[in-house]
């Protein structure tokens, strides 16, 4: 008897028929659940949905990412204006923190349109003297992320040159990194040839000030700076002056630890 042969073209046609009807069974059966159920299980992806979203705005309202200060859509909460705050993240992570605090000092007028920073959600203060005799130009906190007291005087006399060099003490309560710096503001004046024509000493022009950090939360520092108004080079505000002012200033400084 001879041995039938294999059609295989007929054997995948028949397989492949019998997916489609298991197929058009599998549809059916789904239609026939969403028509029976479809309105339930709409109702529970949607609150699903809804408990999901509640959820990550709870997250928003009470608690920043890694404890930072929460940030309701461009908005910090319950932060108060004599808080020092800043943004230890970056622009696409921003995660704002209390770094201190800072009461205005006697004598002194806060200037709220003064621009210290490009985030607007950044806390700082800026104060100047009430007396117009007084040689202090201004007062100015601020938080400093990611770096500490004595990196940041070394960065700044990296920039305005050594001066008196950078210290460490006690001042106003505070153990703080700080320097004594003077500049020279004299503008050049040239001649027809467009030459440099150096100012004599007594026409020469400066200001000073002081520069003092320390050190709080999230590896950053405060920065709390006492600048003087133009004079004579000759006669710039000296350190000691300025030291007396800041034994006024920094006690009213608290620093978060």
């Amino acid at each position: 008897m001879a041995k039938k042969k294999y059609d295989y073209r007929a054997a995948q046609a028949h397989k492949r028929n019998q997916q489609k009807i298991a197929d058009a069974k599998a549809k059916a059966k789904q239609k026939e659940f969403f028509q029976k159920y479809g309105k339930q299980v709409i109702i529970g992806v949607v609150a699903a949905i809804v408990v999901i979203v509640a959820i990550w705005l709870g997250c928003k309202w009470f608690v920043g990412p890694g404890g930072s200060i929460p940030n309701w859509f461009g908005t910090l909460r319950n932060v108060e204006e004599n808080w020092i705050v800043t943004n230890t993240g970056t622009t696409r992570s921003p995660k704002y923190f209390k770094l201190g605090e800072y009461n205005a000092p006697e004598g002194y007028t806060l200037d709220p349109d003064y621009a210290g920073s490009s985030d607007p959600l950044n806390q700082f203060q800026y104060y100047t003297p009430n007396d117009e005799a007084s040689p202090i130009e201004s007062l100015y906190v601020s938080g400093v992320k990611n770096t500490s007291a004595a990196d940041m005087i070394t960065n700044v006399l990296g920039l305005y040159g050594e001066n008196g060099g950078a210290k460490q003490g006690t001042i106003g309560g505070h153990d703080v990194h700080y320097a004594y710096i003077t500049m020279d503001t004299t503008v050049d004046q040239m001649d027809e040839e467009g030459n440099v024509i150096e100012a004599a000493e007594e026409d020469k022009t400066g200001t000073s000030m002081l520069v003092m950090y320390t050190d709080t939360v999230q590896d950053s520092c405060i920065l709390v700076m006492i600048s003087t108004k133009e004079t004579p080079l000759a006669e710039v505000v000296a350190e000691d002056v300025l030291l007396a002012e800041a034994e006024k200033v920094l006690p009213l400084l608290t620093v978060e630890k």
